[in-house]
C-alpha cells in the first residue's frame, strides 16, 4: 500500500513539474515600448536619434510655437481698434491688421504642415533603420528566452484590449539592457 502510495505521489509530483516547467519556458510576455525613449532608462540608441531630431528642427518648433502669441496681440491690437470712437476709427488700419493677421494663420498652418512633413520624413531616415533593429532584437530575445510571445504593452493599453498583466511578465527593463549590451551598427543616416 505504502509502495501504490508513493508512486502515485511521485507520478504526480513529476506531472506537477513538468506543467510548470512548460509555463516557465513557454510563456507570453510583454515589453514597454514607450520606455524605450526614455532618457535614463530606454533604449540609447533611440533616445539619441530622437534628442536629434528635436535639435535639428527646434527652431522650427519654437516658431511654431511663438505663433500662437503673435497671433493673440494682432487679435488684441484689432479689439483696441475696434474700440476706438468712429472719428478715430482707421478702416485701412483695420482692415491691415485684419490681413496681417490672416496671413500669419495662414503661415503658421502651412509651417506646421511642413513640419510635420519633414519631422516624419527624417524620423523614417534616422529611426525607421533602428526600429527595425528593435524588432529583429525582439525575435532574437524572445527565442533566447523562450517565449512564446512578446506583447507591446503600449498598444495593447491604446486599445483597450489588456484586462490583466503580472509584473513579472514585463520584461521592459531586460529587453532594453539586452539591447544596449549589443554591438553598434552603421551609424544612422544623417
Amino acid at each position: 500500500m505504502n509502495t501504490l502510495r508513493l508512486t502515485i505521489l511521485a507520478l504526480v509530483f513529476t506531472t506537477f513539474l513538468s506543467i510548470s516547467a512548460m509555463s516557465q519556458t513557454g510563456r507570453s510576455v510583454y515589453v514597454n515600448t514607450t520606455v524605450f525613449y526614455e532618457d535614463k532608462v530606454g533604449i540609447t540608441k533611440l533616445v539619441t536619434a530622437t534628442k536629434q531630431i528635436e535639435t535639428d528642427f527646434a527652431v522650427r518648433i519654437k516658431e511654431l510655437r511663438d505663433g500662437p502669441a503673435k497671433l493673440e496681440a494682432i487679435n488684441r491690437e484689432l479689439e483696441n481698434l475696434s474700440k476706438l470712437p468712429p472719428a478715430q476709427f482707421n478702416q485701412t488700419a483695420y482692415a491691415a491688421k485684419r490681413e496681417e493677421g490672416e496671413t500669419l494663420q495662414r503661415d503658421l498652418t502651412y509651417k506646421k504642415e511642413d513640419l510635420e512633413r519633414a519631422i516624419a520624413k527624417r524620423r523614417d531616415q534616422v529611426v525607421g533603420p533602428i526600429s527595425r533593429e528593435i524588432g529583429t532584437a525582439i525575435d532574437e530575445f524572445g527565442a533566447k528566452n523562450g517565449y512564446v510571445a512578446i506583447l507591446d504593452l503600449s498598444k495593447m493599453g491604446e486599445s483597450g484590449a489588456l484586462l490583466f498583466l503580472a509584473p513579472a511578465s514585463d520584461v521592459t527593463k531586460e529587453f532594453i539592457q539586452f539591447f544596449n549590451a549589443r554591438p553598434a551598427t552603421a551609424a544612422a543616416p544623417k
